[in-house]
């Protein structure tokens, strides 16, 4: 194997082990501090904090979709010289969304305290604002360091985020201290501005010559293919989330917070999809500009087949525990999530290939047939959900996001083999065939001369 042999080998081992330990550190905060969470406050204000992580996830996206994946691209693609004025561009348009995005917060606040009867929700939003400013300059930097294909910095933030939380809801777990949903928001402006540190701290060195100088031709290029990505973020966001806030609308905030119960606990089989989207978009567009659709067919099929080797397994195990695992997780009171987290386990099936789809058309540019993709089963995901609670209640809402997945996996599959020539079967046979090479790479087989000591 050659240097370029050695130094790919080395990209995917490193970036992949550091966004897989991402990712699971994560989900270990993450489900533990939820453990605390649910035995801290009641389910109201639980269903309340669900609401207004999803309302805030979206403004996120909004801003992040706009640009990061735009930045990671033509930073990456660009020659040196043109580097600085892209990432320049990029700082000042990243401040002025920041800017419009908070006046719509201010805006819609208390038009959805008063839509899901949670006047506290106002008063969250609001205060959130000044996390939002953080979160902003936070997302520059990572994206500048993706973009040069590095990932330490995105690792050590999003420990940062996450230990600051976790460290906060455990000590009021354990020492019995009163949690208001006030107090949630401050500690979520703390932990983002902590992380950010880290993530200036490795990206600086590629900021020596920024400057607030905006490129026009930059701005048109970013923006042009930012508006799409932004569209497929928001709307690939909302498609995920719009079942609990129309739970929250047509029942009550309780009831979004059953089903983000089932949802939190099948999202710990989705780790690998996870960590695998983050790594593969930079490369894919690398691979896009070189190796050609050929590339991509390998990268998609591949990718695929890694995650569902980790996946199916674990979906099997959460489905066969689902009771106690309920129980366990999230106490007695939670009960009505055991149905809930079965339904959504099967639809997990098809995120890997959702997922790693839309990974690969972004990385060919085909950002615009991506976002009518996600725009089609986000209006189908809304109208189902609305009949289907109507009709079931919260079970309506698991089987409306069940039929709506089961659909854009049919579509997105259509276009994966028209455009790309991938088929539905390879990912199966690399999902096979993983096990085996893991096994391998543990256990190398030793030559003869190695044992003539």
């Amino acid at each position: 194997m050659g240097i370029r042999g050695n130094i790919a080998k080395n990209y995917w081992i490193k970036s992949g082990i550091l966004s897989l330990f991402q990712n699971l550190f994560g989900i270990i905060f993450g489900f533990v501090g939820f453990y605390f969470l649910v035995r801290v406050i009641n389910e109201e204000q639980y269903g309340a904090y669900v609401l207004f992580l999803a309302t805030v996830s979206i403004i996120e996206l909004t801003r992040n979709g706009l640009l990061q994946n735009a930045m990671i691209k033509f930073i990456s693609a660009a020659k040196e010289v043109e580097k600085q004025a892209v990432i320049s561009t990029s700082l000042l348009i990243n401040l002025a969304i920041t800017v419009l995005l908070s006046l719509v917060i201010l805006i819609l606040a208390p038009i959805l305290g008063y839509m899901w009867d949670t006047p506290e929700i106002t008063a969250m939003l609001y205060l959130y604002i000044i996390g939002f400013f953080i979160s902003g300059i936070q997302m520059f930097f990572n994206s500048v360091e993706q973009a040069y294909l590095n990932f330490k910095g995105l690792f050590y933030c999003s420990f940062f985020n996450q230990i600051i939380s976790f460290a906060y809801i455990s000590i009021c777990f354990f020492f019995g201290i009163k949690m208001t949903l006030m107090s949630l928001v401050w500690i979520t402006i703390l932990s983002t501005a902590a992380g950010t540190i880290p993530s200036w701290l490795h990206a600086r060195h590629h900021l020596q010559r920024i400057s607030f100088k905006l490129d026009i031709d930059w701005m048109k290029k970013i923006l042009n293919y930012g508006k799409y990505a932004m569209g497929t973020s928001v709307n690939a966001q909302l498609s995920s989330t719009i079942d609990q806030m129309m739970l929250g609308g047509l029942l009550s905030p309780a009831a979004a917070g059953k089903f983000n119960i089932a949802l939190r606990i099948s999202n710990l089989a989705n780790i690998p999809s996870n960590a695998m989207a983050t790594i593969v978009f930079p490369q894919g567009s690398k691979r896009a500009e070189t190796g050609g659709n050929e590339a991509l067919k390998y990268l998609y099929e591949k990718s695929v087949g890694s995650i569902l080797a980790i996946l199916v397994p674990a979906l099997l195990f959460i489905y066969i525990f689902a009771d106690p695992l309920i129980h366990f997780i999230a106490s007695e009171k939670y009960v009505d999530a055991v149905p809930l987290l079965k339904i959504t386990l099967f639809y997990s099936l098809f995120i890997p290939f959702s997922r790693q789809t839309g990974t690969i058309l972004e990385s060919m540019g085909k950002t615009k047939l991506n976002f009518y993709l996600v725009l089609f089963t986000g209006i189908f995901n809304i109208l189902l959900n609305f009949a289907f609670i109507s009709l079931w209640g919260v079970l309506g809402a698991a089987y409306a996001t069940l039929v709506t997945n089961s659909i854009f996996f049919g579509v997105s599959q259509y276009f994966n083999s028209k455009l790309f020539n991938i088929s539905l079967l390879n990912p199966w046979v690399y999902a096979v065939q993983f096990y085996p090479e893991i096994f391998k790479k543990v256990f190398p087989k030793k030559s003869i001369s190695e044992y003539n000591v």
